[in-house]
């Protein structure tokens, strides 16, 4: 069995913290996202690491699209399809690794990724999420975004923890660009991530946090509690927000985005 490090990132990963949507503002920046992103009846659509398929089912049910989920957990694809077993929704979940997948290109009318791109290879991501996009479709992420001068330490000791690599809210769009995207919109979310926050402390409640706490000690001991809690004070320190970016993918074949490995 393959060791899993102590994080905030494994504490979902191994059911430890329960729930089905970890990150700020729920559903309804996910349906922000799907606004953004020109999604509607008929819409065919790649959520890209859907997780426990929460987000793939609320859409699909609300904007009448059928959403195709891949992710790279066994589990978590296991809980998708539970919950689709419970529903006659056009929607299904694959296991699959998001920078190889069998879909030819040009397939979807919109593909996004929800709070995992920056646990991602970015460069690497995007550009299968690009290929995949029909030409005039929508691509768009929701994601960590560090505020503006951040110290490298914080980002580094982060990223170190954690795997993951946020950018700024203009980071995130040069990305977006650089592949290849255009009409790129930014939304800055930031004011939702303390209250979001508050309101997960709030859910889980002194004994939800106090259970987690106990399940953190007898898997990974102190030293590993010491490391999510590190981990946990970044995660809520000023240093972080959030932010939705959305980019179209060009109609012309000849653009740079139309290139299967785009530089």
């Amino acid at each position: 069995m393959m060791t899993v490090e102590p994080s905030l990132e494994a504490l979902v990963e191994t059911g430890i913290l329960p729930g089905s949507i970890f990150h700020p503002d729920g559903l309804e920046v996910s349906k922000e996202l799907a606004a953004l992103c020109c999604i509607g009846e008929k819409s065919y659509v790649l959520d890209v690491a859907c997780g426990t398929g929460e987000t793939a089912c609320f859409l699909t049910e609300t904007f009448g699209c059928h959403i195709v989920g891949i992710d790279a957990s066994d589990l978590q694809i296991k809980r998708a399809q539970r919950k689709k077993a419970r529903s006659d929704l056009p929607v299904e979940f694959h296991q699959a690794d998001a920078y190889q997948l069998s879909f030819p290109d040009d397939t979807f009318d919109s593909v996004f990724c929800e709070c995992t791109l920056c646990h991602l290879d970015i460069g690497q991501a995007l550009k299968e999420m690009l290929r995949m996009t029909k030409p005039g479709g929508r691509m768009g992420i929701h994601d960590l975004c560090w505020q503006e001068n951040v110290p490298d330490t914080i980002k580094q000791r982060f990223a170190e923890v954690e795997k993951e690599r946020p950018e700024t809210l203009a980071g995130w769009a040069s990305w977006l660009k650089r592949v290849g995207l255009v009409e790129i919109r930014t939304v800055d979310k930031s004011q939702v991530y303390p209250r979001w926050v508050k309101e997960d402390k709030r859910r889980l409640g002194l004994f939800g946090q106090l259970k987690i706490i106990l399940s953190v000690l007898r898997r990974w001991g102190f030293a590993g509690y010491r490391r999510i809690r590190e981990s946990q004070r970044i995660w809520e320190s000023k240093h972080m927000g959030y932010g939705i970016i959305v980019g179209s993918k060009p109609v012309s074949s000849g653009s740079p985005s139309s290139q299967r490995n785009p530089d």
